[in-house]
């Protein structure tokens, strides 16, 4: 059975989301507007689900599988729904720097997308377990770029501003995806999940100074904040 264990896994990463988020969302859980517990909640749930998922597979409850899948896939909408929503909050944020909204808002954006993806991939894999499992296990990965910036830069401040380490949380993400690569090779197996999540992680990585910056990604942030939709 391929990735028998992964919940364990799963389980540090959403110890690891659960730790970045814990002063602003989870230890007041409930304290803010409802836009954000909606999307912490949804975005918490998530990732439970996939590790209750990977056990009730790893102890042949395939019925229960099934129907928290479909749970998870009525969930989907709501956790991209409120993302989006977010993105547009932050981006009147006046609180934060100006030159960090534009920036952040490309990563949540280019995630959200990447996130219906790879679930799209799951999905067409569903019969394919070996690749099914991996697809769905990297949308967590998703989650820990902003959590381990949170993390990071309260466990090592003063030396760690925001942006270094932003940076980290890349590298944290870029160096799991490549020794989940290694150990599929070295098992003999070549799967798309670890790669493909690489390539996004190095891309927005690569990429989020320069488009952040750039006069069309200012143009469309401008333009988002007027959509009524997310208001």
């Amino acid at each position: 059975m391929p990735y028998r264990r992964a919940h364990w896994f799963l389980l540090v990463a959403l110890a690891a989301i659960v730790a970045g988020f814990w002063p602003s969302f989870f230890a007041s859980m409930g304290a803010g507007d409802f836009a954000h517990t909606l999307h912490g909640v949804s975005a918490t749930l998530w990732v439970c689900a996939l590790v209750l998922q990977s056990w009730l597979i790893a102890h042949h409850h395939r019925q229960w599988h099934r129907r928290v899948a479909w749970g998870a896939l009525v969930l989907l909408p709501v956790l991209v729904g409120s993302g989006l929503q977010m993105v547009q909050r932050m981006l009147v944020n006046t609180r934060m720097p100006p030159a960090l909204p534009p920036l952040l808002s490309w990563i949540d954006v280019c995630s959200l997308t990447f996130l219906l993806l790879l679930v799209g991939l799951g999905l067409a894999n569903v019969r394919r377990p070996a690749a099914h499992v991996r697809l769905m296990c990297a949308t967590v990965l998703l989650g820990l770029p902003p959590a381990l910036t949170r993390l990071y830069a309260r466990l090592f401040a003063p030396q760690v501003d925001f942006m270094a380490a932003l940076h980290g949380s890349f590298v944290t993400v870029e160096l799991a995806c490549a020794a989940l690569i290694v150990a599929d090779l070295r098992a003999g197996r070549r799967h798309l999940a670890w790669p493909l999540s690489l390539l996004f992680a190095g891309s927005v990585h690569a990429s989020m100074g320069a488009v952040a910056t750039s006069e069309t990604w200012l143009d469309f942030t401008r333009w988002y904040v007027t959509l009524p939709i997310f208001g």
